[in-house]
């Protein structure tokens, strides 16, 4: 017999990425709805059936892959991954769920969820941009997502059947990519999607008619869309302050090959400086670190940015070391490389910015 206690939650500085155990908790709800006993999915998933009501807790893809599987098997059915998807509902999203459930638009719910998407994934992030007439959102894997048939299925498919419940329409994308080998039968799933399906693709990729910003939610309630927004908010700054310190330390490292090397080594390089002896927190892997930067709403790349534009600006506004100089210390090879990054971060050129810190400071009371 499977307890909860068969499978603790690990414990350590840096816990387990993956799904919110109540997005994972699907599985076991629809395997009990068909009247199977849902224990070998508490098994797979690696939590009880108390551990998957708790919005702290992670469920790491590969074992939701693998959850997935298990109650295609008991159900003896291989699309039940699809059928388990048009089961999720506010409830296992937490408040993040029952937020968008009750937004004015398409369009809001799209930018609410991307902006509170760490409170229900950690390996996997969404950035969407429309392009001409239609919305583009591409999935960057920030763990060990496996190239699990069932798992990409499930993910679209409750994406899209979740789209659909909260809006009332029978919403039809114009495509969608997936990063996996296509199942035996794609049948149910195409019909599901009423749209081409790519597979084996490099990324999994949402392409869908811009119209969808526009659609008006019957379920909106500003009310209820007010606590849950705020509800969730506060969960998502918990999250990230228990990932600020690990970031902290790794802004001060690219910080410092900056001013030291002129450049930026791969996040690699960052994360193994960091798990040398004697330096600041945790070990962590560079797997780790891309986590916490999605729990702080960021990626590597920006984050880099962040870090060149604050010490390019810097020395601009509080040196009088020569451009070429300040350039090479934010890591630009160029000064005309650099002189287009100032002005698309303050529109002007870095001699203005300069000079504007001079006034500023000469027109300061003493």
């Amino acid at each position: 017999m499977y307890t909860p206690n068969d499978h603790p939650a690990p414990s350590s500085a840096m816990p387990p990425a993956g799904f919110s155990a109540p997005f994972a908790r699907v599985v076991a709800d629809y395997v009990v709805a068909q009247g199977l006993d849902a224990a070998p999915v508490h098994q797979a998933l690696g939590l009880g059936n108390a551990q998957l009501n708790d919005e702290h807790l992670r469920v790491p893809s590969a074992r939701l892959a693998q959850a997935l599987a298990v109650a295609a098997h008991l159900c003896g059915d291989p699309h039940a991954p699809l059928r388990i998807a048009s089961f999720v509902r506010p409830a296992h999203l937490g408040s993040l769920g029952y937020a968008v459930m009750s937004v004015a638009s398409g369009g809001d719910g799209l930018a609410l969820f991307e902006q509170l998407q760490a409170l229900l994934c950690t390996e996997i992030r969404g950035h969407h941009q429309v392009v001409g007439q239609a919305i583009e959102t591409r999935q960057e894997l920030l763990g060990p997502v496996p190239r699990s048939t069932e798992f990409w299925i499930f993910f679209v498919a409750a994406r899209l059947g979740f789209a659909r419940w909260v809006s009332g329409r029978a919403l039809v994308p114009v495509r969608l990519d997936l990063p996996c080998p296509p199942p035996a039968d794609p049948r149910p799933l195409l019909q599901f999607v009423e749209a081409p399906v790519r597979f084996d693709m490099p990324q999994c990729r949402e392409v869908m008619p811009v119209d969808w910003l526009a659609w008006a939610n019957p379920n909106a309630d500003p009310a209820v869309h007010a606590l849950m927004s705020s509800q969730a908010g506060q969960r998502l700054q918990a999250l990230r302050h228990d990932a600020g310190e690990a970031v902290a330390q790794l802004r001060q490292q690219i910080a410092h090959s900056l001013r030291t090397e002129g450049q930026v080594p791969p996040l690699e390089v960052l994360a193994q400086r960091l798990a040398q002896p004697g330096a600041p927190g945790a070990a962590a892997s560079a797997r780790q670190l891309q986590r916490r930067l999605a729990e702080q709403g960021l990626n590597f790349k920006s984050l880099v940015e962040q870090v060149r534009r604050e010490q390019a600006l810097n020395d601009l506004e509080h040196t009088d070391l020569p451009l070429a100089d300040v350039a090479r210390r934010a890591g630009y090879a160029d000064t005309s490389t650099f002189h287009r990054a100032v002005r698309r971060w303050t529109d002007q050129t870095p001699l203005a910015v300069r000079e504007q810190a001079r006034q500023r400071i000469g027109a300061s009371p003493r």
